[in-house]
């Protein structure tokens, strides 16, 4: 028997019922953390933590017309033995059709770092020959991997180079005992090394493996330091006033679109006050610098921006000496550890008493590449 109802309002009417059965819901979470010790004993990497959502369309309720809402939360932490968690969710509700969906996405994902400058400084004192070699012997198997996962996986293009932590001048004498004059230079001239492979310019450039390591091997494996460790100032000299000054002597090192990796090696803690040798005394009567304000200069010569640095140190730990018997290998290092803080997620702590580098290096480059994924654009 025909319908009474007319074609027309029979198609009104059953076409919200078609809408109701093609729709589905979906949710979705995400979380991430990492951990670094920068305090304590043994050498654990310390990354940024991130926190990511997304979320697929889902149908809402048979309404005539179609309603859509997102949001999306995130956080993240760092406690006070450097470790960083995050957390994110996002949850999105939308009106889908068979006809098609396209989804839109807001915000653009971190290009991160093209340029990588490397800047070791390294406690050129008596005391430290043996920790010298156990760096020089596990630099080829960093470098390796630099070249593995940045260089030839992402274009990374990187150079290295080094300083001592010896601030002393020749115009600054103890008896008879005076400074070598560094201050912050970049390491490289023949009358201080005691090797053929020297790089042809003050710092090493990109290249073949070995050729990088024979030439870190001869500008890291310094000597003569006999005065007070002061990295951070030899750290400050040497990106701004030896680049500042007349002889400008490190202009060129630095990239301003690089992300810049301090790596600093000392059995001592930091004693660096500013502007020696202006305020050096022959005595030893002063008050270091507070460590906050090496940190923000740093933060300052990089436009600002906290995440285009990365600290390092493999030092002592942070309240107790470390070695055997009653002649420590290596003093506390609180200083430093406080400017590794300053700096987490982008610090990774290494312990100098271990018999081998490699371990701290690899860890020490997980940061690296943390630090390089999210390195803010310039």
């Amino acid at each position: 028997m025909a319908s009474l109802v007319p074609r027309p309002l029979l198609l009104a009417l059953s076409l919200p019922l078609l809408l109701v059965g093609c729709g589905d819901d979906s949710s979705a979470s995400g979380s991430a953390s990492a951990s670094s010790g920068i305090t304590g004993a043994t050498a654990s990497a310390s990354a940024s933590a991130s926190a990511s959502a997304s979320a697929s369309a889902s149908a809402t309720d048979s309404t005539s017309s179609g309603t859509a809402s997102a949001s999306g939360t995130g956080s993240s932490t760092t406690d006070d033995s450097g470790t960083a968690s995050a957390t994110g969710s996002s949850t999105t509700d939308s009106f889908k059709l068979d006809i098609g969906f396209e989804e839109t996405t807001t915000g653009e994902e971190p290009a991160g770092c093209t340029k990588v400058d490397i800047l070791f400084v390294i406690d050129d004192s008596g005391s430290m020959s043996d920790q010298q070699d156990k760096l020089t012997e596990a630099f080829p198997s960093f470098m390796q991997t630099i070249d593995e996962q940045l260089v030839q996986k992402k274009g990374v293009d990187y150079r290295v180079g080094v300083i001592s932590t010896d601030m002393a001048g020749k115009d600054m004498c103890v008896f008879l005992l005076c400074g070598q004059g560094h201050r912050g230079r970049l390491q490289h001239k023949a009358d201080r090394l005691k090797c053929a492979d020297e790089p042809p310019g003050k710092w090493i450039e990109q290249g073949p493996i070995d050729v990088v390591s024979k030439q870190f091997t001869c500008v890291a494996s310094m000597d003569g330091g006999e005065f007070d460790e002061m990295p951070l100032e030899a750290l400050r000299a040497g990106v701004i006033d030896r680049v500042q000054d007349q002889e400008m002597y490190n202009a060129g090192f630095l990239r301003d679109d690089a992300l810049l990796v301090i790596m600093i090696i000392t059995d001592e803690d930091d004693q660096s006050r500013m502007m020696v040798p202006e305020t050096w005394d022959p005595l030893g009567i002063y008050i270091p610098t507070p460590v906050v304000e090496y940190q923000q200069l740093l933060v300052d010569l990089k436009g600002g921006e906290k995440d285009r640095f990365v600290a390092v140190a493999i030092t002592g730990p942070k309240s107790s000496s470390c070695g055997p018997g009653d002649d420590p290998l290596a003093v506390k290092a609180p200083r430093l550890h406080q400017f590794l803080e300053l700096n987490a997620p982008n610090s990774y702590w290494g312990n100098i008493c271990d018999e081998d580098f490699t371990t701290p290096l690899a860890e020490a480059l997980e940061v690296i590449k943390a630090s390089c994924e999210t390195f803010p654009p310039v």
